[in-house]
């Protein structure tokens, strides 16, 4: 099987502290760009696999140039039939990332899912031979979930994502049981979304935001709350 495209893209995170949603919002309708919503808001659900060592994490947290994460994405409910999950293989080199995504066998998660049996599905997932082999050596290690809501500039050039209600579940135990991860998360986060071509006017629309940048990785805040084992 050949390889997915990979789109790039560039991304800047913003955590708007202590503003509320209707803040966030009114800035963003107030904004230069004139910003509006182009998708209905949705819930997403992502399981992040690691090697035991944690080894995405760290590569990560020490700012690597080169690196990936490989996530099982799914909308709507956490937990009942999951009949459209995808994985994801999030790439980076330097300040551009990009996306592979492949489709992934329906399952049914109802508060567990054992290790062996969610091995067993995904080896049924159409990956090329060299992301298959990079998966067997990756197990389970976080959920996380969160509200998106979607908005794009006038032009199309830029994307925006808001997120809100985030929760974290740590997925490291064989039998597959999520237990959520104690903890408070960020209230609202920002992402701003551009193809490198369109960085001089993503940077403009950038100073036009009240909120701190931040290198904000939802992988990693999880990751950074797990109860040590």
């Amino acid at each position: 099987m050949s390889e997915a495209p990979l789109t790039l893209r560039c991304e800047r995170k913003f955590l708007p502290g202590p503003a509320d949603l209707e803040t966030v919002l009114a800035r963003l309708y107030r904004h230069p760009a004139l910003f509006r919503e182009v998708y209905p808001p949705r819930a997403i659900n992502n399981l992040y696999f690691d090697t035991p060592e944690l080894r995405n994490y760290h590569e990560h947290v020490q700012g690597c140039a080169h690196r990936f994460k490989l996530r099982l994405r799914w909308y709507g409910p956490l937990r009942g039939e999951i009949a459209q999950p995808v994985l994801e293989w999030k790439v980076k080199h330097g300040q551009v990332s990009g996306k592979r995504a492949f489709p992934a066998p329906a399952f049914t998660h109802n508060g567990a899912l054992p290790r062996a049996e969610l091995r067993a599905r995904l080896a049924d997932a159409p990956l090329p031979e060299p992301w298959r082999w990079r998966l067997a050596g990756l197990q389970p290690v976080l959920v996380n979930r969160y509200h998106r809501r979607y908005f794009a500039s006038t032009n199309g050039h830029l994307r925006l994502t808001l997120d809100t209600g985030l929760e974290f579940f740590d997925a490291r135990n064989a039998v597959g049981v999520l237990r959520p991860v104690p903890g408070l998360a960020p209230r609202l986060i920002l992402e701003l979304k551009y193809a490198p071509e369109f960085a001089a006017e993503a940077a403009e629309a950038a100073g036009c935001l009240p909120f701190r940048l931040t290198r904000c990785s939802k992988y990693v805040l999880g990751v950074e709350r797990l109860p040590a084992t």
